[in-house]
């Protein structure tokens, strides 16, 4: 492969953690603004709710991947081996576990079994901002 054509995990892993950071507050950021009775009542909100719950859901689990793709690695903070110890103690937050176990049945209707896919609201009154920011100290 080409060196220019590879993905520079120094540059996308930021990139996708900036994205996950932004769709976490315009999402929670909604919910405070909104009740779901008013979300519900306009198809502008829903369709931007459900957008903001969609792509944050798929950001969060792109930072912890760990498989490979048609035996090809995937770029995660999971696969950065000098951030090892501490993506390890994130990963194993409940909030985190939770998007990433139900996250194919929600996105991508990959999951046989049905799963409880996580709520805007159990997303926004957990601690995953807080957990988004201490990834961000991290350095690749």
């Amino acid at each position: 492969m080409n060196k220019s054509a590879e993905r520079n995990p120094k540059i996308v892993l930021p990139l996708s953690l900036r994205f996950a950071r932004e769709y976490f507050k315009m999402l929670c950021e909604m919910r405070t603004k909104y009740t779901d009775d008013q979300i519900q009542d306009s198809n502008e909100l829903v369709v931007r709710h459900r957008a903001l719950w969609t792509a944050l859901i798929i950001e969060v689990g792109r930072l912890f991947d760990t498989y490979n793709v048609g035996g090809k690695d995937i770029i995660s903070y999971k696969k950065v081996k000098h951030l090892k110890e501490q993506v390890d103690k994130l990963h194993g937050e409940a909030i985190i576990g939770k998007i990433i176990k139900t996250r194919k049945t929600f996105t991508g209707h990959w999951s046989k079994k049905k799963e409880k896919v996580i709520s805007a609201p159990e997303i926004c009154d957990s601690n995953l901002g807080e957990l988004l920011e201490r990834l961000n100290k991290l350095s690749v």
